[in-house]
């Protein structure tokens, strides 16, 4: 029995080791890639350990006048980013505790409307959102990306906000009513705190998929410069830089690396939570 469960565990971390080194392998050759000179990458003497490491890319990019600026594409993505994802909370908060707690109906379809967006291609908003923006004059501008962003992630937010109050005691709320609080007090005092790991999950959520987002900057945008549209222009008249392209993916992904660190937890709840509904 103990040899069983040894031979489990071992198979268990093999094949974790071995989805770690296939999930990691591309970030790897894409640090690689930022840290050799030029002339290397483009050789046959690209090697996984290099023998001269440096970090003149990293340098390139971070000039104020270099082509495509990317220290003010990250600045307005970071904008763009926290401003969804507080739009989404705001929105989706309210949204969620109704439809984890009313008695509405056709509950369930509005539910599955919301997840069922995810299933259609993003250009299909894209197009008449473009058209709604250009009319009011808005578009280019940091509103043209929050709203269509907040637009996609909402129905997301909701879902994960939804699955975290399910999981709340109803009799707590109950005792509250009996005691005269009011439906706001209820939620600001008592569901709002309870529920702040899935805020903050849902808010993590959103930014990072507002940070990577890339089709609707590219079709929204002309001067507004956005960190993801920004890795495309890494290019002179001649050629594509390759290695500063690799070190400006780097340096964008820094921001989505920290957030997944130090909130890994909480990313992790929502994962468990799905699994368990």
């Amino acid at each position: 029995m103990r040899t069983n469960l040894l031979l489990k565990k071992f198979f268990i971390y093999v094949f974790a080791f071995i989805v770690f080194l296939i999930m990691f392998f591309p970030l790897y050759g894409l640090i690689l890639t930022s840290i050799q000179p030029e002339n290397i990458i483009r050789s046959r003497n690209l090697s996984f350990f290099p023998k001269e490491i440096i970090f003149s890319h990293f340098a390139e990019v971070l000039k104020p006048d270099h082509i495509s600026n990317l220290y003010v594409g990250m600045k307005n993505s970071l904008i763009i980013s926290i401003l969804t994802s507080f739009l989404c909370l705001i929105l989706g908060f309210p949204a969620a505790y109704s439809l984890s707690r009313l008695n509405l109906p056709a509950k369930n379809i509005i539910l599955g409307s919301l997840i069922s967006i995810y299933f259609l291609p993003t250009i299909l908003f894209v197009i008449p959102l473009f058209v709604i923006l250009v009319s009011y004059q808005l578009d280019d501008t940091i509103l043209s990306l929050a709203v269509p962003y907040t637009a996609f992630i909402l129905p997301f937010v909701i879902w994960i906000l939804k699955s975290f109050i399910d999981k709340l005691p109803i009799e707590v709320e109950e005792a509250a009513k009996i005691d005269g609080c009011s439906t706001f007090q209820i939620l600001f005092y008592i569901i709002f705190p309870l529920l702040r790991p899935g805020i903050i999950a849902a808010f993590i959520f959103a930014f990072i998929l507002s940070w990577v987002e890339f089709l609707t900057p590219l079709i929204f945008t002309n001067n507004l410069k956005i960190s993801t549209v920004a890795l495309g222009l890494f290019r002179s008249t001649i050629d594509i830089k390759i290695g500063q392209q690799a070190a400006a993916a780097i340096i964008t992904l820094i921001p989505v690396t920290i957030l997944m660190i130090f909130f890994q937890q909480y990313i992790t709840k929502v994962v468990l939570t799905g699994s368990n509904k």
